[in-house]
């Protein structure tokens, strides 16, 4: 399987499109009016029902880190969390390395920020095991 192409950071999902609910809630807390977004998203429908592990293995087995360092994912959990935790996966520092971050948190994230695997650590210390920014 080849990954669709994207010039930005993609961002997939692995659950039906839920309509004008969650799904755009979510898209309007990482990209709010005017803003443009820090991502590209994925719209065909070729992850659906894939856990997670599988959409990031695929990314890697196509190479998908020669274009980019990070792969977002909205699965299932992440549109039924009131804080929509999007799963980051690291594609060349890590490779395979998940973690989840709140949909505020990324949206606030600026491009040259500590790596990956601090933002990683800092999760794992959580009790729900998500990222909501540094104290």
């Amino acid at each position: 399987m080849e990954f669709p192409p994207t010039r930005r950071t993609p961002l997939v999902r692995t659950c039906p499109d839920s309509g004008e609910g969650p799904w755009n809630e979510l898209l309007g807390i990482l990209a709010p009016a005017g803003t443009p977004p820090p991502f590209d998203v994925v719209e065909e429908d070729l992850f659906g029902g894939w856990p997670v592990e599988r959409v990031v293995a695929v990314a890697l087995e196509d190479g998908l880190a020669g274009r980019h360092r990070l792969l977002y994912v909205v699965d299932e959990p992440t549109l039924t969390d009131h804080g929509f935790p999007v799963v980051a996966a690291d594609l060349r520092d890590e490779p395979g390395r998940t973690f989840r971050i709140a949909a505020a948190a990324l949206a606030r994230l600026p491009g040259d920020g500590p790596p990956f695997g601090a933002f990683a650590d800092h999760a794992e210390l959580q009790p729900d095991r998500v990222f909501r920014g540094f104290p």
